[in-house]
């Protein structure tokens, strides 16, 4: 997918559109964060608990800025993992300016940073990191690729990103960035 291409989807974004897409770990379902109806969106395609956090996931920390709480020493928040590590989410206190919706009512935010050259296009057009959540019906298998992808959310989402392939088969590790816990390994 070109690049031309991939601006006019962040665009989209910004307007609601609801994309599957290929992270750093599995497909993804996205959307911009700050657009709720556009999570709730997601939240029924999944056919999921509208009571579960979603993650954001971007190509820079400073898109992540608004979302966290500002007590949060730059320096404490997570780096880019190497290409050769599994990637890592991190659970870190949200800001009081934080959607509900992306957090569940919880206190923290799950944010996860990634390199991929879509990922980053799409992130530095929207100036906004992009929500991720699995790209699957709850409680059944994550789609694997762009085929899978077209079976299943065809009629569901504005967009499928093609083009590119995910990292890895398996959903990142989730660390809670004050306590060190490894909430999913």
């Amino acid at each position: 997918m070109s690049p031309l291409r991939l601006q006019q989807i962040a665009r989209q974004l910004n307007r609601g559109a609801i994309i599957a897409y290929p992270t750093d770990t599995i497909w993804g379902l996205g959307c911009h964060p700050l657009l709720q109806q556009s999570v709730k969106q997601i939240q029924q395609i999944k056919q999921r608990n509208l009571n579960k956090a979603l993650i954001l996931l971007a190509s820079r920390i400073e898109q992540l800025l608004p979302y966290i709480d500002q007590s949060i020493q730059p320096e404490h928040l997570p780096a880019h993992e190497s290409p050769a590590a599994r990637p890592v989410t991190w659970l870190i206190k949200a800001s009081k300016h934080c959607p509900p919706w992306l957090t569940a009512g919880s206190d923290k935010i799950a944010v996860r940073l990634t390199s991929l050259s879509h990922i980053d296009l799409l992130c530095n057009t929207l100036q906004a990191p992009l929500v991720s959540t699995s790209a699957n019906i709850s409680g059944r298998t994550t789609i694997r690729n762009s085929l899978l992808a077209h079976k299943q959310f065809r009629h569901s989402v504005d967009f499928i990103i093609e083009g590119f392939q995910t990292s890895t088969t398996h959903a990142s590790v989730i660390k809670d960035l004050q306590t060190g816990k490894i909430l999913r390994a």
